[in-house]
């Protein structure tokens, strides 16, 4: 087991947050071309980052895409979910109103 001083550490962590930011992953997978086990690398990243290791929502230049991530369900007998949208959770009762709100943020998006 290779044991990492502090300056590689965070210079680690400084190279993942450009590659996460450039959009050319994750920094699990950042972590995995490094050569650093995911774990630890991860634990770099909570004891580095004093605002956790959130990856900033980006369009996607391919296909003009935001990614939102997962809705999580709210409230299984109402059917609702919630949707994390920069930060903000977005609760959605119907298909349609989850439409409705990914038409909105792709054109608020747009401008």
């Amino acid at each position: 087991m290779r044991l990492y001083s502090m300056q590689e550490k965070k210079a680690h962590v400084e190279h993942a947050k450009t590659y996460v930011m450039e959009g050319k992953g994750t920094y699990s997978s950042y972590a995995r071309e490094a050569g650093v086990p995911r774990t630890t690398f991860h634990k770099w990243l909570h004891d580095l980052l004093p605002d956790g290791v959130k990856k900033p929502r980006t369009q996607n230049p391919e296909n003009g895409i935001i990614k939102l991530g997962k809705p999580m369900t709210h409230d299984a007998g109402s059917g609702k979910f919630m949707v994390d949208y920069y930060g903000s959770r977005i609760e959605v009762g119907t298909t349609q109103d989850l439409v409705e709100l990914l038409k909105g943020i792709r054109k608020a998006s747009a401008t």
